[in-house]
C-alpha cells in the first residue's frame, strides 16, 4: 500500500491546475501545472522567497512574487492575475489557503486560460482607464499632490528595543524602534494610488492592471516607447543659492502660484519657459549622463538651505543609494546597457521627488536624495525618511527591460538625519555614505541610518587593527574545537574549529570584535592561511593516536576575503600533502555573504576544492532567505541552520516554522543539516523530530582546546 506521501505527491500532480506550497514565505513544493505556467524547473521552484526578487528568475514568477506579498498582506483568498507570456498573457484566477492562523503556511492555486495580448483604441478607453496608463511623469505634473510617504500604524516605543543605528542624541520618547530595514521588493507600489502599480519597460513605463473583476476580458494597451527627456528633479533651487540665479524653473510662476504644492518637472532643450544657460554652466551642475544635478549642485544646495536655517530646528533627511552588484551589468553586456540602466533608475526614482526636494547623482551607481523637511518631529522624521527609502527600494527593484535583457537590481540605502543646521554639507553626506556603506555590510539590499557609534567603532577598529599585527607575530592565536554529535545516536562526527585571541595582555578577544577587523584589514588571509594548517596538523595528530573514525570531519571557516585569496586551493593542497591526510576528512565552511558576492567564482573555487574530496556547508543559514535561491547552483554537502533560530525552537512558533521550511528545501536538494547554537533537551528533542542530521552546541559542549577536545573523541 502506498505510503501517505506518495498518495499527496500523486493527488498534487492529478489536479487541473497549478499549486504552490510557502512555509514562511519560501516555496517548498510546486506541482507540474505551476512549473509549466511560470517557466520554471522544480529546482528553480524550491526555495524561492517572496521576499527576494533575484535575476535568475522568469517574469512570470517575479510578477506573481509581487502579486502574492500584495495579497497576503491584506489577507485575500482570490485575487486576478495577468501572467507575462511569450506569446500573449493569461488570466489566471489566483486562490490562497491561509493553512494556519499565523499565515506562515499557504497553498496557492493557480487557474488560468491563456488570451492574447490585443491593442486597443483610445475611444474604447473611459477617463479612469486613461488615467491609469498615464506614466509616472505625467501623473505627476497633472497633480499637484506631493507624494506623502505613509506613516507606521505602530509607532510604539520602547527603551529596551531602540536599535543601535539611530544617533545618540534621540531620545526614547523620540525614535521609532524600527531596525535595519531589508527591502520585500516592489510588492507594495499600489499603496500610493497617485503613482499606480508600473513594471518598467523598455524607456518607460507600463501600467499593470491588477485585481480585475473575475469575468471580465483583459486587455493590455501597447504603449508607444517615450522619447527620453532631459529633466532636473526639483521645482525650484533654495532661494538665495547662487543656483536660482543660473535655472529658472520648468513650469511658468502663474501654474506654481495657483498649485497647492511643487510637482516633478522635466525639462526639455526646447522649452520657451526655460531661460537657457551656458553649456559650461550647465556641465559644472548637471551629470552628463542623467541630467540630474551633480555633487556640486547638490553640495550646494544643502549648504544654502543649511545656511538659510542657522539655528533653527531642521528635520530633513539625505538617502544616499547605492545599487547593490551593479558592476556585474557592466561587465554582462557593457558599459552602454549599464548606462541606460543608470538612466532609467534615476528617471524611476525621480518619480517621487517632488517640491524642493532633489535627486542627485554622485557618480558611477551612487545616487543622493535630499529631502529639506520632512517633518516637524525628530520621531516623524524618521518615520517619513524610512518610508520613502522603502519606497525607493522598491521602485529600484522593479524589473528593468534593455536590449533584451530582463535586469533586477537592489539598492543599499543610508539615511542621515538633518537635525542640526549648524552642520556643514560634507558631514551631511559623509553620514549618508557611512550610514550606505553599514547597510551593504550587514547584506545588501537594506537601509541603514546614521549613527555616531559607527564613527566611534571605526576609530577603535585601527587600535584592534595595530594589536592583531602583532598578535599575528607573537602566536596569540589559538584554535579551539565544539564537538558535532548525531542527533539520532549521539556520537561524536567530527567538530567545527574556532579561532581565539589571547591577547599579550592575557586578555581573551570576542571572536565578533576581532574576526570583522581581520577581515576587513586583510590579515584574515594570513590568518586563513594558519588556520587550514593547524586543522591537518589537528587532523593528522588525531590519526597517529587512533581517535579519528572514517565518518568523521572537521569543519573550517572560510571568509569572504579568504576565499577570494588566489593561491587558497594551492594553501588546502600543500597542508592536506603535508600532514598526509585525506580530504574526505575536512569540510570548508561558508557564509551567506560570500555566496552571493560572486556566484561563478563560487562555484569554480567550490569545485575545484571539492575535486580534491574534500565537503564544504553553508553556514548561518536562515538569517535571509537569499542564500536559497543559490542552493540550486553551489555544490554543498550540508548546511548549517543559525543558532538565532535554534535557540527558541521550543518556545517560538516562528523560529520552529522557518527550521521546517529550511528543513524541507534541505531535502528537496539531498542536504544534510547541522544544528548550531543547541543549548537543551527540548531543543533537541524537537530537531529529532524534524529528521536533522547533527548539531553543536553547549547541551554537549562548548568550543574547548585541542588536548580536551582528544579527551573527548577518545571517551
Amino acid at each position: 500500500m502506498s505510503s501517505k506521501e506518495e498518495l499527496y505527491k500523486v493527488l498534487v500532480e492529478s489536479v487541473p491546475y497549478g499549486t504552490l506550497f510557502f512555509a514562511y514565505g519560501v516555496c517548498v513544493d510546486a506541482n507540474k501545472h505551476a512549473l509549466e505556467l511560470l517557466g520554471c524547473r522544480l529546482d528553480q521552484m524550491v526555495g524561492a522567497s517572496l521576499d527576494n526578487i533575484t535575476g535568475e528568475e522568469s517574469s512570470a514568477l517575479v510578477d506573481l512574487k509581487l502579486q502574492l506579498k500584495k495579497a497576503t498582506k491584506n489577507r485575500e483568498k482570490e485575487i486576478q492575475w495577468q501572467c507575462p507570456l511569450e506569446d500573449g498573457s493569461c488570466d489566471v484566477t489566483v486562490n490562497i489557503v491561509y493553512v494556519t492562523e499565523d499565515d506562515k503556511e499557504l497553498v496557492v492555486m493557480l487557474n488560468h486560460q491563456q488570451v492574447a495580448s490585443q491593442p486597443i483604441s483610445s475611444h474604447q478607453l473611459d477617463s479612469q482607464q486613461v488615467d491609469s496608463l498615464q506614466s509616472p511623469e505625467e501623473k505627476l505634473s497633472s497633480q499637484s499632490t506631493n507624494f506623502v510617504p505613509p506613516v507606521p500604524s505602530n509607532p510604539s516605543l520602547s527603551t529596551d528595543k531602540l536599535p543601535s543605528i539611530f544617533p545618540k542624541s534621540y531620545s526614547a520618547d523620540s525614535v521609532p524602534s524600527f531596525t535595519d530595514t531589508p527591502f520585500v521588493g516592489a510588492s507594495d507600489k499600489a499603496a500610493d494610488p497617485e503613482l499606480g502599480n508600473y513594471r518598467q519597460e523598455q524607456d518607460g513605463f507600463e501600467p499593470i492592471e491588477r485585481n480585475s473583476k473575475p469575468g471580465s476580458e483583459k486587455v493590455v494597451a501597447q504603449k508607444p516607447e517615450p522619447k527620453l527627456k532631459d529633466f532636473h528633479s526639483f521645482t525650484n533651487p533654495v532661494p538665495g543659492s547662487e543656483l536660482a540665479n543660473a535655472i529658472k524653473p520648468g513650469i511658468s510662476s502663474d501654474f506654481m502660484a495657483q498649485s497647492e504644492s511643487g510637482v516633478l518637472q522635466e525639462l526639455e532643450a526646447d522649452t520657451e519657459s526655460i531661460k537657457p544657460w551656458d553649456k559650461a554652466s550647465r556641465d559644472h551642475y548637471f551629470d552628463g549622463l542623467t541630467n540630474l544635478p551633480n555633487r556640486q549642485m547638490l553640495s550646494q544646495t544643502i549648504s544654502s538651505f543649511l545656511e538659510g536655517h542657522k539655528n533653527q530646528q531642521v528635520c530633513g533627511a539625505v538617502m544616499m543609494l547605492d545599487l547593490d552588484h551593479f558592476k556585474d551589468i557592466n561587465d554582462s553586456w557593457g558599459h552602454t546597457v549599464g548606462d541606460q540602466v543608470i538612466k532609467k533608475i534615476g528617471r524611476a526614482v525621480t518619480s517621487l521627488v517632488t517640491g524642493e526636494n532633489m535627486l542627485a547623482r554622485m557618480s558611477g551607481d551612487e545616487f543622493v536624495l535630499f529631502i529639506p523637511e520632512l517633518s516637524d518631529s525628530i520621531s516623524q522624521a524618521a518615520w517619513d525618511a524610512q518610508a520613502v527609502a522603502e519606497k525607493v527600494g522598491e521602485i529600484v527593484a522593479t524589473p528593468i527591460f534593455q536590449d533584451g535583457h530582463e535586469i533586477i537590481l537592489t539598492a543599499s540605502i543610508g539615511i542621515s538625519l538633518v537635525t542640526d543646521s549648524n552642520v556643514t554639507a560634507e558631514h551631511v553626506l559623509q553620514y549618508a555614505d557611512t550610514a550606505m556603506y553599514e547597510a551593504k555590510r550587514k547584506g545588501r539590499n537594506s537601509i541603514a541610518f546614521f549613527d555616531p557609534c559607527i564613527t566611534e567603532k571605526a576609530q577603535r577598529q585601527i587600535g584592534m587593527n595595530t594589536r592583531l599585527r602583532k598578535a599575528l607575530d607573537n602566536h596569540e592565536f589559538a584554535l579551539y574545537v565544539q564537538p558535532q554529535i548525531c542527533v539520532q545516536s549521539g556520537e561524536m562526527l567530527g567538530g567545527e574549529v574556532l579561532l581565539r585571541w589571547m591577547s599579550s595582555e592575557k586578555v581573551t578577544n570576542m571572536p565578533s570584535e576581532f574576526i570583522p577587523v581581520l577581515e576587513s584589514s586583510g590579515l584574515i588571509v594570513d590568518v586563513g592561511r594558519w588556520v587550514i594548517r593547524t586543522a591537518c596538523e589537528y587532523v593528522r595528530t588525531f590519526l597517529d593516536k587512533g581517535i579519528w573514525q572514517d565518518h568523521m570531519r572537521l569543519s573550517i571557516n572560510i571568509s569572504p576575503r579568504q576565499f577570494r585569496d588566489p593561491q587558497l586551493l594551492e594553501i588546502v593542497q600543500h597542508s592536506m600533502s603535508s600532514y598526509n591526510i585525506d580530504p574526505k576528512y575536512l569540510n570548508f565552511e561558508v557564509t551567506e555573504n560570500l555566496v552571493i558576492d560572486d556566484v561563478d567564482e563560487a562555484i569554480e573555487k567550490m569545485e575545484a576544492i571539492k575535486s580534491l574530496g574534500a565537503m564544504f556547508s553553508i553556514d548561518d543559514f536562515g538569517i535571509g532567505y537569499s542564500s536559497m535561491i543559490y542552493l540550486k547552483r553551489l555544490p554543498f554537502d550540508q548546511l548549517k541552520i543559525d543558532r538565532e533560530f535554534i535557540r527558541n525552537i521550543h518556545r517560538d512558533p516562528e523560529s520552529r516554522g522557518v527550521v521546517e521550511a529550511i528543513m524541507a528545501v534541505s531535502k528537496q536538494y539531498g542536504l544534510k543539516v547541522t544544528a548550531e547554537g543547541v543549548e537543551d533537551r527540548e531543543a533537541l528533542t524537537i530537531l529529532k523530530e524534524l529528521g536533522c542530521h547533527s548539531y553543536q552546541g553547549a547541551h554537549f559542549s562548548m568550543p574547548v582546546p585541542c588536548d580536551h577536545f582528544t579527551k573527548l573523541l577518545a571517551a
